[in-house]
């Protein structure tokens, strides 16, 4: 995969709210140009249900050119949907 657009997105102990995932698709949207796009999102465990929900269901429908890297320190509050669609990396 050619990665032509890359978007690092980190969260605070406050968490990711269905707001800010909505402005990290209109993020991806705007790289809609380009053959490929990864997302890194740190501290994953921070997302609300609803911000899950929102990342899940797009993933769903675009997951051929996004590539999306959740990094989370607790695997147990990763929304399981979200973990079927997810391909895990020990490190």
């Amino acid at each position: 995969m050619s990665v032509n657009f890359t978007i690092e997105f980190d969260a605070q102990a406050e968490g990711y709210q269905a707001e800010d995932i909505e402005q990290l698709l209109k993020q991806i949207s705007k790289s809609a140009a380009c053959l490929s796009t990864v997302v890194i999102l740190k501290n994953a465990h921070y997302l609300t249900t609803k911000a899950f929900s929102l990342l899940h269901d797009y993933l769903q429908k675009h997951s051929t050119r996004v590539l999306m890297v959740l990094i989370s320190s607790d695997r147990s509050r990763i929304f399981p949907p979200l973990l079927a669609l997810v391909v895990e990396t020990p490190l």
